[in-house]
């Protein structure tokens, strides 16, 4: 199977310039209502003619129903124009994703720490635990699971937990902008009382579409 983070860029950045080839020969028309029946007959045929790896098919079928059932609506062509800006950030030219490091992380701490987030690293979580923050937002990360999630060389190799009470936005806009993309298992119950839970993967590699960060217009 490929990897879902570089098989789903090829998706959207495929789908963009052939909506943009048939836009420049003048068989679509440059407004929502046009772009939209394009892209939903597109996801459509590519699922029909199996286009595309596996790992992805799942997420075309979403964006199919979608498409079905809002129309322009479903904003598949503003989705795709996002995941191409997002994962472009974290894939190199060569079409491969960047690492993810301890020093990724740490500088991800820092901007955190420098938006007066409080940070909480030194503790095991593995059952329910109730953090106190007085309100301040707050992100915790298991000590151990931590520890077991980075080789010897510093790079992730497993996935880890992020445990987050605060402004989601805001946080996942600093990730990315600290080379990492944010994955929601939950936006608030988790192991840790109050805070949502979010994964981080090797090279950025989830099975599923990430939290999008904020575009720069």
């Amino acid at each position: 199977m490929a990897i879902f983070s570089q098989e789903i860029y090829k998706v959207v950045t495929i789908g963009l310039n052939t909506l943009e080839s048939s836009q420049a020969s003048g068989k679509t028309p440059r407004n929502p209502v046009s772009e939209a029946h394009y892209l939903n007959a597109w996801v459509t045929k590519s699922i029909k003619q199996q286009s595309f790896d596996r790992s992805v098919v799942k997420t075309l079928m979403m964006w199919q129903q979608q498409g079905r059932s809002m129309g322009k609506n479903a904003q598949l062509k503003l989705n795709f124009e996002c995941l191409a800006e997002t994962f472009s950030g974290v894939v190199n030219a060569e079409g491969k994703e960047k690492r993810v490091t301890q020093a990724t992380l740490q500088a991800f701490y820092a901007a955190l720490e420098h938006a007066d987030w409080l940070i909480t690293t030194e503790f095991e979580v593995n059952r329910k635990v109730t953090h106190f923050t007085d309100g301040q937002a707050s992100l915790v990360v298991c000590s151990k699971q931590y520890q077991n999630a980075f080789d010897e060389q510093g790079e992730l190799v497993k996935p880890l937990s992020l445990y987050v009470r605060g402004n989601i936005q805001p946080f996942i806009d600093l990730a990315f902008a600290s080379g990492l993309l944010l994955f929601k298992v939950t936006d608030y119950k988790s192991k840790v009382k109050y805070h949502g839970e979010f994964v981080i993967y090797p090279a950025n590699n989830g099975e599923h579409l990430p939290e999008l960060p904020t575009r720069n217009l």
